[in-house]
């Protein structure tokens, strides 16, 4: 008998081959050699960082390594994949450069009132910025933001620290204080006013202090000059003290009918002339002016509102060019307040 050759059939009648024999000659593709490479661009092409290659079995899933760049946000993707399949020129993430908002942080004192100037922190967006409370102010410190780190966005974003403490203190001045202008200088109604008054303080003129007040977080002192008028120590001024003598105070009473010298102790009459008319007081119109009992001498209680007719009698000019008028009642207010 020849030999018998055996035969295996499917549950279909279909015949197979043995599966030692199929094996050895299929192979599985694996292939684990794709690699990718992602470049990060901005629009006109130019790298901004380090491009990255990454590697995967054929068709699997690619993961893109995106980035978050300082200064950028992501526009766009040129040769986008979701798998890994040969691509020889690789992934495109092209950028776009944009400007951050502002931090702007809040330096406030318990009645909700600044101390000082607010901070504007500026920079690339999504970098990252650190607030930090007033160096000098740190011991007073009773509420700070709630993160104080944290990126630049495109939106403002705002701080805030809050303080226990005033933010002025009186300051100690000797009895015959004066400031004299180096420059025509500002004036304000009260200290920490960010808003000078209408009109300046000219050159070369000197002005009696009746007060001083010194900020906490800095060096800056407030000159009172009389009234609603205070002048900061970083205007251009320097502060002397002139003596006087007690006893000529007494011949005071009626200055302009004495000798020029009377006028004051520091300053003599170089001009005078009269006028003997009504005007009217315009100047800081939504507020009281001094009186003066002499130019640069003693202020008196009596207040002249805005708008106010008074009568002058004379004009006088002194020795630093300061104009004064003399009122009918007796007292003294600069030219300045009046519509001559």
């Amino acid at each position: 008998m020849g030999k018998k050759t055996s035969k295996r059939f499917s549950h279909n009648g279909e015949r197979t081959m043995e599966n030692d024999v199929l094996s050895p000659k299929v192979k599985k593709i694996a292939r684990d050699d794709v690699l990718i490479k992602i470049h990060y661009v901005d629009s006109l092409g130019k790298d901004i960082a380090q491009s990255k290659t990454i590697k995967g079995h054929y068709l699997d899933k690619l993961d893109i390594p995106w980035q978050e760049i300082p200064g950028y946000v992501l526009s766009s993707v040129t040769n986008f994949q979701q798998t890994f399949i040969p691509n020889p020129d690789g992934i495109y993430l092209v950028y776009a450069n944009q400007l951050s908002a502002p931090v702007i942080v809040y330096h406030r004192n318990t009645d909700g009132n600044l101390i000082s100037d607010p901070e504007y922190l500026v920079g690339e967006l999504n970098c990252e910025y650190d607030t930090k409370p007033l160096e000098e102010a740190n011991h007073f410190l009773i509420r700070s933001p709630k993160k104080a780190r944290g990126q630049f966005t495109q939106h403002v974003q705002e701080q805030e620290y809050i303080y226990n403490v005033l933010p002025i203190k009186e300051y100690k001045i000797t009895k015959n204080l004066f400031v004299e202008t180096a420059a025509d200088i500002n004036a304000y109604s009260q200290p920490l006013n960010k808003v000078p008054l209408e009109k300046t303080l000219p050159y070369g003129t000197t002005w009696k202090v009746y007060r001083a007040v010194q900020e906490i977080y800095s060096n800056t002192i407030w000159y009172n000059l009389g009234g609603n008028t205070w002048v900061p120590s970083t205007e251009s001024i320097v502060t002397e003290t002139i003596n006087q003598v007690s006893s000529r105070q007494e011949m005071l009473n009626s200055p302009l009918a004495e000798t020029a010298s009377n006028i004051s102790y520091t300053y003599s009459v170089i001009d005078s002339m009269d006028i003997n008319r009504s005007v009217k007081i315009l100047y800081y119109k939504d507020q009281n002016i001094t009186a003066w009992k002499t130019p640069y001498g003693d202020m008196d209680n009596q207040r002249y509102r805005g708008g106010q007719s008074v009568l002058v009698n004379k004009i006088v000019q002194l020795d630093n060019y300061s104009v004064w008028a003399e009122l009918k009642d007796g007292y003294y207010i600069e030219s300045k307040y009046l519509n001559l």
